[in-house]
């Protein structure tokens, strides 16, 4: 782990839940929102054989560049955004001098799991063992 990085403990990344679902359920927003005019420029130039107009290629940067923001919003709490369609958050923490990371989907209560830096979610582990 990168000394400077912030260190979690159990109590602090908890204590980042409520926050975190506010700022996923808005990134979920733009994300859709990007998506659908992603979709729809997308099947105007490859289905209508239509360049789109500057406006809306504007309008798709300007939409990347708030889901960057949003993003930026999370990276700044000191957690990691591992995959924005399903919510997952990872929190750099120690167990027993042993580099970890406390992992959260979005909609758990509390965090109940935790990963080796080279596991992820498929590899998470209950707390306490």
């Amino acid at each position: 782990m990168n000394p400077s990085r912030r260190i979690f403990n159990l109590d602090e990344a908890n204590a980042l839940l409520p926050q975190l679902e506010v700022l996923l359920a808005q990134l979920e927003s733009k994300h859709e929102a990007f998506r659908r005019l992603e979709d729809q420029l997308f099947f105007e130039e490859m289905v209508e054989g239509t360049s789109p107009p500057e406006l809306q290629l504007k309008a798709l940067e300007e939409a990347l560049l708030s889901l960057e923001e949003q993003i930026q919003k999370i990276r700044s709490l000191g957690c990691f955004l591992r995959h924005v369609e399903k919510g997952l958050v990872d929190f750099p923490a120690r167990q027993e001098e042993k580099s970890i990371y406390y992992c959260w989907r979005r909609g758990e209560k509390q965090i109940e799991f935790y990963h080796t830096p080279r596991g992820g979610f498929l590899e998470r582990y209950p707390l306490g063992r």
